[in-house]
């Protein structure tokens, strides 16, 4: 990935998953554990951890490491446990696809696709 096609998948990512993780994190750890600059943090060192591993070691193996680094920064981050995280990062999918086919359906984004 060209270091332009990083920061703006990185921008991207910001507008797009910090909100739903944001918000996962909340849900689930409580807003005094769960800030909102946290989970920009955790985008955006996902994305970069994202696009090392991916290039290091493929997308099988390096999908599986860069789930347990999405998850350690999670722990991290949030201050939880590994359980919590993993609950965070399940809640944060579901919301991300529930907004995403919301938005397709109501909005017709789809037509963009």
């Amino acid at each position: 990935m060209m270091l332009g096609g990083l920061i703006g998948y990185i921008l991207v990512s910001i507008l797009v998953q910090a909100p739903v993780l944001w918000f996962a994190g909340r849900l689930v750890v409580g807003e005094k554990r769960a800030k909102f600059m946290d989970a920009v943090i955790i985008v955006v060192l996902a994305v970069i951890a994202n696009a090392i591993i991916g290039s290091i070691l493929g997308r099988t193996l390096g999908g599986l490491v860069q789930l347990v680094v999405y998850l350690y920064l999670i722990v991290q981050y949030y201050e939880t446990d590994w359980i919590k995280a993993a609950i965070i990062a399940i809640v944060n999918t579901v919301l991300g696809w529930v907004i995403f086919w919301v938005l397709i359906t109501i909005i017709g984004i789809g037509a963009i696709f």
